[in-house]
């Protein structure tokens, strides 16, 4: 089964232009997969479309098939796809809510109901896999960029989705911020999570297994990197 299949796929918000035109792509699961593009020629919107946020939270005209881990998030709350599919947002701070880091990994699991003890032991798990161990009641304002980043993804990851989804995770973080970034994904691959990457600079995914490089809300192309470049004038 494939974690994600498209076809057919176009989008337009309310009365504005298409910006997605008929989309079609699979990823596999356990893949690294990137999704690139100009400014504008729709990545956001297309994993927002994948976890849910559009139809649900965002309005528009979607069209297509959709199918994540064998479902249409189309027929699923937003609180039940975000269980299959989490995306990190560009902006971290956005996603940050609690005053401590503790307190941020063990919020989403709380909404869940999960029982206290259960809770308990996921954040530890957490803390110790991202490097939090020794500061669980630090304010997570008080982070790098980079830490920051890592706190999203920790807490995006609390309820165990199979796939992530990360909307530029690099964008602004410094050389040693993009390699705590760089070293999670690379971690959760390892651990056959699916990961999608929208990302600009394609030099830091070269690692990733496919690109899809997304112009004017249309597949430009869809294949390895070394496929790609190889192909690019």
């Amino acid at each position: 089964m494939y974690a994600v299949e498209v076809s057919g796929l176009s989008f337009s918000y309310v009365d504005r232009a298409p910006i997605l035109r008929d989309i079609s792509f699979e990823v596999s699961e356990g893949e690294v997969f990137v999704i690139a593009g100009p400014s504008g020629s729709g990545k956001t919107t297309l994993c927002e479309i994948i976890c849910g946020i559009i139809p649900h939270a965002v309005k528009g005209s979607l069209s297509g098939r959709i199918s994540v881990m064998g479902a249409d998030p189309r027929d699923a709350t937003l609180p039940q796809t975000s269980l299959i599919a989490g995306m990190v947002f560009q902006d971290s701070d956005s996603q940050l809510i609690c005053s401590t880091i503790e307190d941020e990994l063990a919020f989403g699991l709380e909404n869940l109901c999960r029982p206290p003890e259960e809770i308990r032991l996921r954040v530890d798990e957490l803390m110790d896999e991202f490097g939090f161990g020794g500061s669980p009641r630090v304010n997570p304002a008080h982070l790098s960029g980079g830490r920051k980043k890592l706190l999203a993804v920790a807490a995006v990851l609390a309820a165990s989705p199979p796939i992530l989804i990360l909307d530029e995770p690099m964008s602004g973080l410094d050389a040693e911020g993009r390699e705590l970034v760089l070293a999670a994904i690379k971690r959760q691959r390892s651990l056959g999570r699916t990961v999608l990457i929208v990302e600009h600079d394609l030099s830091l995914v070269t690692f990733a297994d496919r690109w899809l490089i997304l112009k004017d809300g249309d597949v430009a192309a869809c294949a390895a990197p070394k496929d790609i470049v190889r192909l690019t004038p």
